[in-house]
């Protein structure tokens, strides 16, 4: 069960140096209904937006729930007896006419809604919504005695245009009724002649059109060229029959699927096409031989390097997992009460120390599992990941993360295999601070100079001398893999800067090259 429906747009359309969303229906099916009639027949309250330009016709808010689509009726593929019904035409120099047309349904029921098909005869192909009323009104009658109730309009029966092929629902709102006639108030004009015609009329009533195949009664009618009374109630639209919401939408989804094939099935067929004329007809079956034989030792080849990718993939899966379980293993403690000295305040810390290493090891398999998922980490938002990681490693240290637009879209620019190796050496240098630099303050910072990008991390810790920037240790003793990161960042020709200063902490620039 719900109330509202909220759409929000994450990503804008651009065209022209400006970035909108533009949808053309919303459709909420309850069953064969679509509930946005239901709320056009409110108002435009109804519908609310963040921002909406354009007034109606063309872009108003309450167009999003009005039935009227590029795609028109929900048609099948079975063709229509008839066209429909046709009041006489009667010439416009004589006055326009106010026909009427009445469905007896046979009983007395609850009307949920009146859906009304404009027709569209092959005639007049040129011309959809033929014969549409301009202005009409909609009476619901429990005999032909009483007074009626009228259904408005909706907010589409005000534009002085037609509603094209498109269905015109009007809520019953459960009133019930014997009786439904639609009649006219200004007609349609063609050619000089004002005329009324309707494709199909239907009532539906606890999820069924009760209307179908009922009795039909009209001011007058054209009884010739297949426009007669009984096909309003047929079940057919001018040119097919009339599908259930649900089945018609189904219907579009398969055809986009077919499509998409179709078009692919084309740039093959076309490319095969080309290389035979190419090849000319007087080497054809050479050619078709060598073909066939390309065609396998590619189709081997192909094989042969997916398997190469794989096994390359898993290895550095493999080291990956190697150097982040060992780092955290290595950070352990003893297993607690060995001595049998041990105290409770002791035996909590350590668990405690446990289960912080265990989430460590943890988000690292995230994070390399995250790096093998090349279809998806190839793709997506690297500075994202990039701060979402320091967040989560940095956690307790306060830090500062500066970026802009323009460089998150050069980090985003890198190939895979450098996004991989990016992430891993700034998970090592914020793993280093975490583990040695006693830094109560980091700042982040991404930056772009001409070809290359860099990260550049800069904490307030205890630092480390020269000697031990070079022999890749730090001062403690302890090892900061410093080493890594000067390789990671040589294997794609960039490099690893490091500045620091025992008791003035250390700042990290780790610069990768774009192409």
């Amino acid at each position: 069960m719900i109330r509202e429906l909220r759409i929000t747009a994450t990503r804008l359309y651009t065209e022209g140096g400006r970035s909108f969303v533009a949808l053309g229906e919303v459709m909420v099916m309850q069953g064969k209904r679509n509930l946005g009639p239901e709320l056009e027949a409110v108002g435009p309250d109804r519908v609310k937006a963040r921002s909406s330009q354009g007034t109606r016709p063309d872009w108003g808010r309450i167009n999003l729930v009005d039935g009227h689509t590029v795609l028109g009726p929900p048609l099948g593929r079975r063709e229509s007896p008839a066209l429909g019904f046709r009041s006489k035409p009667a010439s416009e120099s004589l006055g326009l006419t106010r026909p009427w047309v009445m469905v007896d349904l046979g009983e007395v029921v609850p009307v949920d809604e009146v859906r009304l098909f404009p027709a569209h005869p092959p005639a007049f192909a040129h011309s959809p919504g033929y014969g549409f009323p301009v202005r009409y009104h909609l009476e619901l009658r429990l005999d032909q005695t009483e007074l009626p109730e009228y259904l408005a309009p909706p907010q589409s029966g005000s534009y002085t245009a037609p509603p094209g092929d498109n269905v015109v629902t009007l809520v019953g709102e459960g009133r019930r009724a014997r009786f439904v006639r639609l009649n006219v108030d200004e007609p349609h004009v063609s050619n000089g002649s004002a005329v009324f015609a309707l494709a199909e009329l239907q009532v539906w009533s606890g999820g069924q059109n009760v209307a179908l195949g009922r009795p039909v009664t009209s001011s007058d009618s054209t009884e010739v060229e297949g426009w007669e009374k009984g096909a309003l109630v047929d079940g057919y639209a001018s040119v097919a029959d009339i599908v259930d919401w649900p089945d018609w939408l189904e219907g579009l989804s398969k055809r986009r699927e077919l499509e998409q094939q179709l078009a692919a099935l084309a740039v093959l067929r076309g490319s095969i096409v080309q290389r035979w004329q190419r090849a000319g007809l007087l080497i054809l079956g050479g050619l078709a031989a060598a073909a066939v034989l390309a065609m396998v030792g590619w189709n081997l080849r192909q094989r042969q390097l997916r398997r190469s990718e794989m096994e390359a993939l898993r290895e550095r899966i493999s080291q990956d997992l190697h150097d982040e379980i060992g780092s955290s293993s290595a950070a352990l403690p003893d297993q607690p009460g060995r001595s049998g000295h041990g105290t409770d305040d002791d035996l909590r810390r350590e668990l405690q120390e446990i289960r912080d290493t265990a989430q460590q090891t943890l988000d690292s398999m995230r994070d390399i599992v995250r790096l093998a998922q090349s279809g998806v980490y190839g793709q997506g938002d690297l500075t994202a990941h990039l701060r979402e990681i320091a967040d989560r490693m940095l956690r307790g240290i306060p830090h500062e993360w500066t970026s802009d637009p323009t460089v998150d879209r050069a980090f985003n620019a890198l190939p895979m295999n450098q996004r991989r190796d990016l992430v891993l050496m700034f998970k090592e240098t914020l793993h280093n601070i975490m583990r040695h630099s006693r830094a109560t303050n980091v700042q982040i910072h991404l930056n772009r100079e001409n070809s290359m990008v860099e990260v550049s991390v800069r904490d307030n810790g205890c630092g480390f001398a020269s000697t031990a920037q070079k022999a890749g240790s730090s001062a403690n003793g302890s090892g900061m893999g410093l080493s890594n990161l000067q390789r990671r960042a040589a294997k794609h020709g960039g490099r690893t800067i490091i500045d620091s200063t025992p008791g003035q902490g250390t700042h990290i620039r780790l610069r990768l090259p774009l192409s």
